[in-house]
C-alpha cells in the first residue's frame, strides 16, 4: 500500500521584531538615513536516504566593505520518507502500527541553541497475513515509499546582537551543521517482525547579511600591523584620520583571536584628541598561551556603526614570571634588585615584613637587564614580590636586612 501526501516544507529563517523575511522594516537602519542593503547566498543540497549530517559553509562578510547589522539564515526542507516496511515473521496474522519520528536540526555560529523541527506520523493499522517465507513481498509484508511529509511550516528568528555578529567578519567562511535523525516505533500484536526505514531531504539554505555600506562613515584604520617585539609580546600599530574637533565620535578596540574566527576585545583606545594619527598597543601573553595569535582593530562610532581592519597573525610564546635577584642579600639596609634577561615593562614591587604586613609598594619600569635600588629598610626579615603589570605573573624572594 502506498501513501502520497501533499508536499510539506519547513522554512527556518531569522526575523527581526516578528517581521517577515523580505520586510524592509526588519533591517536595522544605517547612519544618516542611508538605506540598508543585503548580501545573499543560496545553495540547495539533496541528501541521500538514511540518517544524515551535512556541513554547509558560507563566506564571511568582508570587514572593509561595510557593517553587518543582522544575519538571516533560511533553511527550506522537503522531507521525504523513502521507505518504511514491516514484515510479519510469525505463523499467525498480526496487526501492525508504524510510528515515524523525524528530527531536523541546524546548529552553528550565532545560534544560542539548535533550530529544531520534529514530526511524528502514524502509519496503519495494517493487517499482515502469516509469513509466507518470501522476504519483501506477499500478504505478510507492507511498504510505504516516497511519502513527502514536510511542507509549508516556518520557524523564524534573527541574529542582530552585535557581539554575535562580530564572528561573521573576515575572509574565510562560517559553517553550519544540518542533521536528520529518523526512526520508527512499530507495535505488532504478535511481536515477531522485521522493520526498515530510510529518509531523505531536499534542503535549500538561504544565507543573508543585512548591511550598511562602508562609504557612509570613513574607515579610520590605515597601515594596521602586528609585529612580535619579544617572544611573548606583539606590538599593534595603525594610523587614523583624526578630527580634533569631534574626538568622541569614535574609538578603537583591539581584538584577539586564537582561531582567526572568534575574536574577543583586549582594550579600548580613544581617538587622539591632539590630532595625531599614530596608535600602538603592546599585547603580552599569559602563562599558558603559545602559538598563533590573530589581531584586528575595531573602530566604533558613537552611533554604533562599526568598521574593522584586516586580520594580522603573530607567533608568540607563553609569558614567564618576572625573574630577579635581590642584591646584596643579606644587606645593610639598601634594597637592590638585579634583573637579568628580563623582557621589560612595568612591574609592581611589594615588600612585606615577617608578620605579613606590607611595608612598601611602588611601580617600577624595567628595561631588559638592569639594576635598581628601590628602598632602604631597617633590620629584619622581609619578602619581596614583583608582579608584571601586563601578565599579572609574580615572583617572590626573601630578603634579610642586618
Amino acid at each position: 500500500m502506498k501513501y502520497i501526501y501533499p508536499k510539506f516544507f519547513i522554512t527556518v529563517s531569522f526575523l527581526i521584531a516578528g517581521q517577515l523575511l523580505g520586510s524592509q522594516t526588519a533591517r536595522a537602519q544605517c547612519p544618516f538615513g542611508f538605506p540598508p542593503g543585503a548580501t545573499s547566498y543560496d545553495t540547495t543540497i539533496a541528501t541521500p536516504p538514511g540518517i544524515n549530517t551535512l556541513l554547509v559553509k558560507f563566506p564571511q562578510a568582508d570587514p572593509m566593505v561595510g557593517m553587518v547589522t543582522c544575519l538571516r539564515l533560511c533553511v527550506t526542507i522537503t522531507g521525504v520518507v523513502d521507505s518504511v516496511s514491516v514484515e510479519n515473521n510469525s505463523a499467525s496474522p498480526q496487526v501492525a502500527n508504524v510510528f515515524y519520528i523525524r528530527t531536523d536540526q541546524i546548529t552553528g555560529p550565532g545560534l544560542t541553541g539548535p533550530l529544531t523541527n520534529t514530526i511524528n506520523h502514524h502509519y496503519g493499522p495494517y493487517g499482515l497475513g502469516p509469513t509466507d517465507g518470501t522476504f519483501g513481498s506477499g500478504p505478510d509484508f507492507i511498504s510505504i515509499s516516497h511519502d513527502t511529509l514536510l511542507n509549508a511550516v516556518s520557524v523564524c528568528q534573527t541574529i542582530n546582537n552585535m557581539d554575535s555578529l562580530l564572528q561573521f567578519y573576515g575572509h574565510d567562511s562560517v559553517t553550519y551543521q544540518y542533521d536528520i535523525t529518523a526512526f520508527t516505533n512499530v507495535t505488532c500484536t504478535g511481536g515477531n517482525y522485521n522493520s526498515t526505514v530510510a529518509t531523505s531531504a531536499l534542503v535549500n539554505f538561504h544565507f543573508e547579511y543585512c548591511t550598511c555600506p562602508g562609504y557612509i562613515l570613513p574607515l579610520n584604520i590605515r597601515n594596521f600591523n602586528a609585529q612580535r617585539v619579544a617572544d611573548n609580546k606583539a606590538k599593534l600599530t595603525w594610523s587614523g584620520f583624526n578630527d580634533p574637533a569631534v574626538p568622541s565620535s569614535y574609538h578603537y578596540e583591539t581584538e584577539l583571536s586564537r582561531d582567526g574566527s572568534q575574536f574577543s576585545p583586549i582594550t579600548q583606545v580613544p581617538a587622539n584628541t591632539s590630532g595625531g594619527d599614530l596608535y600602538d598597543y603592546v599585547y603580552t601573553t599569559g602563562s599558558n598561551e603559545s602559538g598563533l595569535f590573530y589581531f584586528r582593530v575595531k573602530q566604533v562610532y558613537a552611533n554604533g556603526y562599526t568598521r574593522f581592519s584586516d586580520i594580522k597573525q603573530v607567533q608568540l610564546k607563553s609569558s614567564t614570571s618576572p625573574k630577579f635577584i635581590i642584591y646584596p642579600n643579606p644587606s645593610n639596609g639598601i634594597v637592590g634588585i638585579k634583573f637579568d634577561n628580563n623582557q621589560g615593562g612595568k612591574m609592581v614591587l611589594q615588600i612585606f615584613n615577617s608578620h605579613g604586613q606590607k611595608v612598601m609598594q611602588k611601580e617600577i619600569e624595567v628595561a631588559g637587564s638592569s639594576y635598581q635600588q628601590v628602598a632602604t629598610l631597617q633590620s629584619g626579615n622581609y619578602w619581596v614580590r614583583l608582579t608584571d603589570v601586563t601578565s599579572q605573573l609574580s615572583s617572590v624572594n626573601q630578603l634579610f636586612i642586618k
